[in-house]
């Protein structure tokens, strides 16, 4: 596998798109500082899995986008894609070539690609998992990472030896492992929890499927013979409504005749009415049309004389007419011959001119009143006429009107009275039914009130019982708390205990020790237990001891030295290890180190903190004397300042010997504490007894709540029986009341009709009677108005003949006016314009004449049509007469015909309110039969209901079967007989059922000699009826029956067995798990042991390779015991030094001491390629050619990057990249490949990227 290329766009400062291609060998990358070359190294690291912001020189994963220049503006995302070829057989997957992909967004959103497809972090973990290649591993190394490496806790440098060792994939199933362990402890809390609670459900439920089976074979009993009973009762009374509803569809059919009759005699006062009506309306017309007509002769008569005054009034404007022609001729004369002496009199005339116009306008003014009087009392004689025609016209209208409305008034008053008696008689009827209704509603709002009662009671009653359920509830659900607190803990307990048996946190020699070595019989007896068995501390101070006493902790007491030599003996011929050991007999003795007050700043003294068997006591006061606690590593160093004569221990786990040498650091993944898991033991056991205690004291008041959540149950339902009986008794009452009701209804409907036709038919003859006295008094009224419009009229017509010869005679003064005005204006003009005037005056003259002429002949013309009007109208007048002669003939036949059809009208309306008491009658005698039926179809519906509530069982689809029927009652009596007639029936296998009987003794005797002689086909009603009210009895006496008791238990049986089996499942689960985590503890122990030293022989070796045959250098373990968790410590000392820590050593030193690891490693476990990032920097000529030799013999096995600045470096280069950033803040990269044959010069360069 090796790396193909790498993509880079928006990282830091790759704002344009970049690629750089890998091949075999070495690829440098060189630039100036500040160009971007390490942002290549931070893409590699990022697109790897990087997480940590920082490590990336950042504050945000954000930060890595391209964050924009003065020419260019930010980018919303960076990516980096890195393709790997040769996958196949390496990696888990079946491509050859894969690609490794990132994106982060300006929200910080991102995601992770394997070929372009979306995953996870941790599926790109997974997939680079012990190849060398990674974020953290020894593929990418840079001058940071040396610092790291060297200068780190050596705890910490475990993770590159892991990753060489191959180690990191079973740490990881380790991790796995116990995560899932802890799930499986977890479940195990669980399916426990529910096996309790499926074992208390089991044996409730036993009790309840028994009481459901006897309560089944009950109500199968009751059942049958409850539903043939019912089927029965239903069968007889549905004959008896058979016969109610013949009853009543003959009674419907009497109704729907008489009320056909009454229709078909309504249909005929109807015709005859509108026959009447039709009647009424020709009389009205006739009257209008005499009226019509006499009104019309009135106005042809005044028209005619209205023309016979017109025709004078023009022919006297004709006579003035010709006067004015005749005058105006002789003017004309006079005016040629004046002609000559106007000139002189021009002065004169234009005074007489303005005399004339004055008088002109004054009498044309007066001349206009005139006429205006005259018009106005013209059109008031017409008006005065016309409105004489109307009077007349309206006086005939309202004379038919009133005859009419009298004949009206007379016929209401008579159907006012009929209607008066029907309503009394109705109200009779409804007082009765009133009563009626009264007295049952008074039993139902006293039903009502006892229902409020229980419902009350029963409200009050469910109040208590979903308290004392929540209560239960509540304490169950604390139950299921504590047993899950306390199962965890008891879990937790067996799992630190289990470890403890097994020696987990021993080294391997003690663990053989503890086993009994190869003699367990005799060893076990001699050996008693490892040191820390033998303490006590609190877990605050436990890692502090623990610090302090270190491996001695581990140190295994034994009866004498004998069995210690022993011990030693055998350990050291089996290789098994090393052990400490304390032989009893041979421990000083003594009294006890006497201790001052602790120093200030100090915790205490560690011996105060421990608490030590008998035994073991002087030991441990020896090992932990002049120790101190101090709170954490700081505090420790400036009490070590004051107190060199000290050792101290922290909280955390530090320790300062009294030589001053510093202990501390923690491993990758959490070491196991003995101390720790003994006082985590000691407090679980306290816990878990308590924790007993407190289930025990609640599981006996969750039983107590339990019991009492029963009772309530058999209490709630009792009352909710008698709720539901009461209830029906009222609805049995309120149907009686709906039925009264509606007559009731019906009633007041009738009544309300009847009433508000009477009304209608009184404010009709009220309004018909002031009609009537209206019509009268505008009778009276208009004839009245007539005589005074004639007075007025023969006053106007004076008037106006007194206006007309005013008119006239302003007319003529205006007309002499005008002339005299006209002529003195022509001899103005002709004065003034000389002859010119004087032909304008004659022409004004023939212009007058002319237009009198034409108002002559005007006015002849206007005479001749008045003349024709007027002999048309007279025509008209002879023929309007003759029709009004005829029309009251007629009138006279109509109202003949009127009065035989009222005749006839009053009869049919007396045989009308015969056959409407009929039909009351016999509607009165249905309403009785259908309420029966009503009450009938109540109890059906009750039968029904029941049946349908109880059974789930329609009786229309019921089909009796009286095999079955007899086999039930012979059953019941069979069973009366074994009880000796007063035996009691007593429920199975449970102290709370109650004993009941079933039957006394002189009932059965009695049924027993009625089966004697009753007939086998045909039961005994009355005792099905008694045994159906003694089962009842039973049912209800048994109280709450859970009938999916039977169902129920089956199914929690198969689910108890089906959880019995999981937790033996998950038990086994759990001893796998165990034995897993064991076997991966093993192997990768050997894993690293192995790589351990094979990486620390090639350390050596490179080391002296690089520094000199006298260099020396070494890899040694912080623990023996414990290789998977022990630190890894550094010894370099470089040739003519003594030996010193590696963080004295200078940079230089620093990193060929870095490479001389870094190659060791690979000599163990090569990366399919390597970066080093300014790895070189530090070096000098002579180191930079050491490192380009070695790094010369893995080149085959390796692709190397290396970003330098060194020239030596550059020239092993096969491929160079070079960055710039010819863009202030952008990074462009430009390719040179190097051939083999560098003599020849032949370069090849390419541009990559951007």
């Amino acid at each position: 596998m090796r790396l193909k290329s790498l993509e880079i766009h928006g990282f830091k400062s790759f704002a344009d798109k970049t690629k750089l291609e890998f091949h075999e060998g070495v690829t440098g990358i060189v630039g100036p500082n500040g160009c971007g070359k390490s942002n290549i190294v931070d893409a590699m690291r990022w697109v790897l899995g990087e997480t940590s912001a920082k490590a990336l020189r950042g504050g945000e994963m954000a930060d890595v986008i391209f964050n924009g220049t003065d020419r260019r503006t930010p980018l919303g995302m960076a990516e980096v894609t890195l393709t790997l070829s040769g996958c196949s057989g390496v990696l888990d997957t079946e491509y050859d070539e894969v690609s490794l992909g990132r994106r982060v967004f300006r929200d910080g959103k991102g995601e992770y690609l394997i070929n372009k497809q979306p995953c996870r972090l941790k599926d790109i973990h997974g997939l680079l998992m012990d190849t060398g290649i990674g974020r953290s591993s020894y593929s990418i190394m840079e001058q940071g990472k040396i610092d790291m490496l060297l200068s780190s806790k050596p705890e910490d440098r475990r993770a590159v030896f892991e990753e060489a060792a191959g180690i990191t994939k079973y740490k990881t199933q380790k991790k796995e492992a116990l995560r899932k362990l802890d799930y499986t402890e977890a479940n195990l809390v669980r399916i426990r929890d529910v096996i309790a609670e499926n074992e208390r459900q089991i044996r409730s439920l036993s009790r309840q499927a028994s009481k459901a089976k006897r309560f089944q074979t009950f109500f199968h009993d009751v059942k049958t013979l409850e539903l043939h009973f019912s089927h029965k009762q239903w069968r007889e009374i549905r004959a008896e409504k058979s016969e109610l509803n013949t009853s009543v569809r003959n009674l419907r059919l009497q109704q729907d005749e008489l009320e056909d009759a009454i229709e078909k005699r309504q249909a005929k006062m109807a015709a005859a009415r509108v026959e009447y009506q039709e009647i009424e309306s020709r009389l009205s017309e006739l009257q209008g049309v005499l009226a019509g007509l006499e009104n019309e002769i009135s106005n042809a008569t005044n028209r005619i004389e209205f023309n016979g005054e017109r025709t004078h009034e023009l022919s006297v404007l004709i006579e003035k007419n010709e006067r004015d022609v005749k005058e105006a001729s002789e003017k004309s004369e006079k005016q040629e011959t004046d002609i000559e002496g106007a000139n002189r009199q021009l002065r004169t005339i234009e005074e007489r001119i303005e005399s004339e116009q004055r008088k002109v306008e004054e009498q044309e003014a007066a001349m206009q009143d005139a006429r205006n009087a005259r018009e106005e009392l013209n059109q008031k004689l017409r008006d005065l006429e016309e409105e004489r025609s109307q009077l007349k016209s309206k006086i005939a209208s309202l004379g038919a009107g009133i005859e009419t409305n009298q004949r009206q008034i007379e016929s209401d008053q008579l159907r006012s009275k009929q209607l008066t008696d029907e309503i009394s008689r109705l109200h009779e009827n409804q007082g009765s039914r009133n009563e009626d209704s009264s007295q049952l509603k008074q039993r139902i709002s006293e039903h009502q009130s006892s229902i409020e009662d229980y419902e009350e009671n029963l409200a009050a009653m469910e109040q208590k019982y979903h308290q004392a359920k929540r209560a239960a509830s509540d304490m169950q659900n604390d139950l299921g708390s504590l047993h899950k607190l306390h199962a965890e803990k008891k879990s937790r307990l067996e799992v630190l205990e289990q470890l403890i048996a097994r020696g987990e946190g021993f080294e391997k020699g003690t663990q053989e020790v503890l086993k009994g070595l190869d003699d367990p019989s005799y060893f076990n007896s001699r050996v008693s237990s490892p040191l820390s068995n033998h303490i006590q501390v609190d877990t605050e101070y436990a890692e502090a001891i623990e610090a302090a006493l270190g491996r001695r902790l581990q140190a295994v007491v034994v009866s004498d030295v004998e069995v210690a030599e022993k011990v030693v003996s055998k350990l050291r011929k089996g290789r098994l290890g090393q052990a400490s050991l304390i032989a009893e007999g041979h421990l000083k003795k003594g009294s006890l180190p006497k201790q001052g007050q602790s120093p200030l700043g100090a915790i205490g003294w560690a011996l105060d903190k421990v608490s030590a068997s008998t035994d073991v006591r002087p030991l441990i006061a020896q090992l932990l004397s002049n120790v101190l606690i101090a709170q954490d590593l700081n505090t420790a160093l400036q009490l070590r300042e004051e107190h060199s004569d000290t050792a101290i221990a922290t909280l955390d786990g530090e320790f300062i010997t009294m030589e001053g040498i510093i202990h501390g650091g923690q491993t990758g993944d959490e070491s196991v504490s003995v101390l720790k898991m003994q006082t985590e033991i000691r407090e679980l056991r306290r816990v878990e007894q308590s924790l007993a205690t407190e289930i025990e004291t609640r599981q006996d008041r969750r039983d107590d709540l339990i019991e009492r959540v029963d009772k309530f149950e058999d209490l709630l339902s009792q009352a909710r029986e008698r709720l539901q009986q009461r209830r029906i008794a009222t609805s049995t009452l309120e149907g009686k009341l709906a039925l009264i009701e509606r007559d009731l209804n019906q009633l007041h409907n009738k009544i309300e009709s009847l009433d508000w036709e009477r009304k209608e038919v009184d404010e009709r003859r009220n309004k018909i009677g002031i009609k009537l006295n209206g019509n009268i008094d505008e009778c009276e009224e208009a004839n009245g108005r007539i005589d005074r419009l004639a007075k007025e009229a023969e006053q106007a017509s004076k008037l106006l003949e007194e206006a007309r010869i005013r008119e006239e005679e302003l007319t003529e003064q205006v007309t002499g006016a005008r002339t005299s005005l006209a002529v003195e204006q022509g001899t103005r003009q002709n004065l003034e314009e000389q002859r010119a005037p004087m032909t304008a005056r004659l022409n004004e003259l023939n212009e007058l004449i002319e237009r009198r002429n034409e108002e002559t002949s005007s006015f002849r013309n206007r005479i001749e049509q008045s003349n024709l009007e007027t002999e048309d109208l007279r025509g008209k007048i002879e023929t309007w007469q003759t029709d009004t002669e005829s029309s009251k003939e007629e009138q006279v036949k109509i109202l003949v015909e009127k009065n035989s059809y009222a005749a006839r009208i009053e009869e049919g309306e007396k045989e009308l309110t015969q056959k409407r008491r009929d039909v009351q009658q016999v509607a009165e005698q249905r309403g009785n039969e259908e309420v029966k039926t009503a009450q009938i179809d109540i109890n059906l519906e009750n039968i029904e209901r029941n049946c349908r509530d109880r059974y789930r069982t329609e009786l229309e689809l019921f089909e009796p079967d009286s095999h079955a029927l007899l086999n039930v009652i012979d059953e019941r009596v069979k069973n009366s007989r074994g009880l000796n007639l007063t035996t009691l029936e007593t429920t199975e296998g449970n102290a709370h059922d109650t004993a009941e009987t079933f039957l006394e003794g002189s009932n059965v005797a009695e049924e027993e000699a009625d089966l004697q002689i009753e007939d086998p086909g045909e039961p005994n009603w009355d005792l099905v009826e008694e045994m159906v009210t003694q089962l009842r009895t039973k049912l209800d006496s048994m109280g709450p029956v859970n009938i999916d008791a039977i169902e129920e238990f089956d199914e929690l049986e198969e689910h108890y067995k089906f959880n019995v089996q999981q937790l033996e499942d998950l038990e086994n689960s759990k001893e796998e798990l165990l034995r897993m985590i064991a076997r991966i503890n093993r192997d990768t122990r050997k894993m690293f042991s192995e790589t351990f030293e094979a990486i620390r022989k090639n350390f050596r070796d490179m080391f002296k390779e690089l520094f000199g045959d006298k260099s020396k250098a070494d890899l040694l373990l912080m623990d023996d015991g414990d290789p998977l968790e022990s630190g890894i410590d550094i010894i370099a000392k470089p040739p003519g030094k003594k030996l010193q820590s590696i963080s004295l050593l200078s940079g230089g030193e620093r990193s060929m001491t870095a490479v001389a690891l870094l190659f060791g490693i690979y000599m163990v476990k090569p990366s399919p390629f390597c970066v080093l990032d300014e790895l070189d920097a530090p070096l000098d000529e002579a180191n930079i050619s050491r490192f380009i030799r070695v790094l010369d013999r893995f080149i085959g096995g390796s692709q190397f990057v290396i970003v330098t600045h060194s020239k030596r470096t550059m020239s092993r280069a096969d491929v160079m990249y070079g960055v710039s950033m010819e863009e202030f803040g952008v990074s462009k990269t430009v390719g040179v490949t190097f051939s083999k044959a560098k003599e020849a010069k032949g370069l090849k360069q390419a541009g990559v990227g951007g």
